[in-house]
């Protein structure tokens, strides 16, 4: 991907403060170019900028007036236009995002929980995708238009193009594909072509996406017309490659299939960057919460909203009582269970716009963004409820759920730090928790 040093965006939504809340993310992540950001609120304002163009990347959120952005994606489709979409929405509906993938959006964020990171990332790589998308529209414009301009274009294109007869044997390959793959394209000539790029690795042989990726390709006669389709392979050598793949059928004169051509990009630097991210994930591997990592990230984010436009917060400090005793006389495959269980009841517990997360160990840790009705009183009632109903569907396993809670308000008028908030949060966690002890003791 080339080095940009301007970008044009196109911001479509009607809520003033989630404009300027995104321009913020922008600005503050791409600082080394010049950034044009164009906004409009309605969607025949939407559509007179869209028919303008000279975009580089468009960004629009599903809440649009009377309209949506669904409409928004689908005539931009009609119009023919090519400028990566990236769909915001507030909802979660799995639904809706499907619809707009459908439609020609690159990508999706929800804006409850969205981060400079994210959103340049998410930017990023549309871009990278898009300029991808217009490489192969390229070659294959190429293609209808005449066979000396379709060789021609094919040797020097930075893709790997293939033809191969209806029956999955290459017959050709550009020069490209041998250095994308790192193998001379004669040696792959005469082959069958899921011989050559579906030998599944290790790792391949237990991934359920590669199986039925596999099972596509296995039936390419049938399916000769597949859009971004990702694949690993490897030739042999040291470094797997992961190659996006489109295939169309070519025709006769008599509408009788002919041959098949695959378009295969490669995509690596972006699967790479991908595994990394996911690596350094912000969900904790063992509760699906946010890890500290992405608590915080999440959290300091939301400070900034709430000092902007003077709003509310509550912090909710937690510890699970009891973990190491159960660790120290049941194992830690017990303290395990409890621990999902404790973020089970969490997530019961909060709303989907609140940040939760596992801080480590026993303690946990919400951040209530958007106070409402969700005042302490009530969250503590709901929490004891979910506690209790917990308890006495497993009664069984011999194993009780306790938590002590500490909770302290962000008051605007009285700004603090959120390391400051955690804190005396924590500190009032540990009174509950020398209270429920001293209780217990005046039991026994």
């Amino acid at each position: 991907m080339k080095e940009m040093k301007e970008m044009k965006v196109l911001l479509i939504d009607d809520d003033e403060e989630d404009v300027l809340l995104v321009r913020d993310y922008l600005k503050e992540g791409f600082k080394n170019i010049s950034l044009k950001i164009v906004d409009v609120r309605t969607f025949p304002d939407a559509i007179e900028q869209l028919l303008t163009g000279g975009f580089d990347v468009i960004i629009v959120d599903y809440m649009l007036g009377e309209a949506d952005g669904l409409e928004v994606i689908e005539r931009a489709r009609v119009e023919g236009i090519t400028t990566p979409i990236i769909f915001l929405t507030g909802h979660g509906d799995e639904e809706i995002v499907l619809s707009a993938m459908k439609k020609g959006a690159k990508d999706y964020l929800n804006k409850s929980r969205i981060t400079t990171e994210l959103l340049c990332h998410s930017i990023m790589s549309a871009v990278r995708l898009g300029e991808m998308q217009a490489m192969r529209l390229d070659a294959e414009r190429a293609l209808r238009e005449s066979e000396m301009k379709y060789r021609t274009l094919v040797a020097f294109l930075p893709a790997i193009v293939c033809e191969m007869s209806n029956e999955g044997i290459i017959s050709f390959l550009n020069d490209s594909a041998a250095k994308i793959l790192g193998v001379a394209s004669k040696e792959l000539i005469g082959k069958a072509w899921r011989d050559c790029f579906l030998t599944p690795s290790e790792e391949n042989a237990v991934d359920e996406d590669f199986s039925r990726n596999l099972a596509k390709f296995y039936n390419i006669l049938s399916l000769c017309n597949i859009n971004n389709l990702e694949l690993k392979t490897n030739m042999g050598g040291s470094e797997d490659k992961y190659i996006n793949w489109n295939s169309t059928c070519l025709y006769r004169d008599d509408g009788s299939p002919n041959s098949i051509i695959c378009v295969g990009t490669d995509v690596t630097e972006v699967a790479v960057l991908r595994e990394r991210l996911h690596k350094l994930s912000i969900v904790d591997e063992l509760t699906g919460l946010y890890n500290r990592r992405g608590f915080y990230a999440l959290a300091e984010q939301q400070f900034k909203i709430a000092g902007r436009y003077n709003k509310q917060m509550m912090i909710v400090f937690l510890d699970l009582d009891g973990l190491k005793l159960i660790n120290d006389t049941r194992g830690h495959k017990d303290g395990d269970v409890i621990i999902k269980a404790a973020a089970d009841v969490l997530k019961d517990t909060f709303r989907e716009a609140d940040i939760i997360g596992r801080m480590g160990g026993d303690e946990f840790i919400v951040l209530v963004s958007r106070m409402g009705d969700e005042v302490e009183d009530t969250i503590r009632a709901r929490l004891a409820a979910n506690v209790r109903n917990y308890n006495r569907s497993h009664i069984e396993d011999n194993m009780t759920l306790s938590l002590s809670t500490g909770i302290t308000i962000y008051n605007p008028e009285k700004p603090a730090t959120l390391d400051e908030l955690i804190a005396e949060a924590d500190a009032l966690m540990y009174k509950d928790k020398e209270i429920k002890k001293a209780g217990r003791a005046n039991i026994a």
